[in-house]
C-alpha cells in the first residue's frame, strides 16, 4: 500500500526498513480509507517513520510509542531522514494518528483515557458544548480541548 504513495525504491525500502515499517501499509490503508489527500498521506506516512526511528533511539519499543517525548524531539529536531521533521501540525497530527492506528490494531495501550481523566470539568463542559451549540468535529474540539487545559493549567485555581 506505500506504493500508492511513494514510488522511489529507496524510500520504501527506508519506510519499511525502520521500527514502524510492519506498520506502515496497514497505516497508509487506513489513511486511504479515511479519505485522506495524498499528499497529506505522505506526510503522516513519514511522520510515523520519523517517530518510530525516536522511538527506537530512545531504547522503547513501537507499542512503547510516546508521543510528549516524540514533541519535545521536534523542537529541536536535526534528523537526516526526518525531510521536513521540524515540529508543525502535520507531523504532529500525523504521529497521533499513527498511535491511534497502533492502539486500533492492539500494538499500543490506549493512552486517551488516561489523558482526558486528568481534564478539569471545565473543559469537558467546553467539549460537549464545542459538539452540541457549535457542531465542531472531533479533530477541532480535540485541539480546542488541549488549547484550554493549557490555560487552565497557566490560570491555576483563579480561571476569572
Amino acid at each position: 500500500m506505500l506504493e500508492t504513495y511513494f514510488s522511489a525504491p529507496k524510500m520504501l525500502e527506508l519506510l519499511r526498513s525502520g521500527p514502524c515499517g510492519p506498520y506502515l501499509d496497514g497505516f497508509a490503508t487506513a489513511l486511504e480509507r479515511q479519505g485522506y489527500a495524498a499528499e497529506t498521506a505522505v506526510r503522516y506516512l513519514r511522520a510515523a517513520a520519523h517517530i518510530g526511528h525516536v522511538t527506537a533511539e530512545r531504547d522503547a519499543s513501537v507499542s512503547d510509542i510516546d508521543l510528549e517525548a516524540f514533541e519535545q524531539h521536534l523542537r529541536t529536531c536535526r534528523c537526516p531522514r526526518a525531510k521536513g521533521g521540524r515540529r508543525n501540525h502535520h507531523t504532529v497530527y500525523g504521529a497521533r494518528l499513527f498511535r491511534r492506528h497502533l492502539e486500533e490494531i492492539s500494538v499500543c495501550k490506549p493512552a486517551a483515557a488516561a489523558i482526558r481523566s486528568v481534564e478539569p470539568p471545565l473543559v469537558a463542559g467546553f467539549r460537549t458544548w464545542l459538539s452540541k451549540h457549535r457542531g465542531a468535529s472531533d479533530a477541532t474540539i480535540g485541539l480546542y480541548a488541549r488549547d484550554a487545559v493549557s490555560i487552565m493549567a497557566e490560570l491555576e485555581t483563579d480561571p476569572m
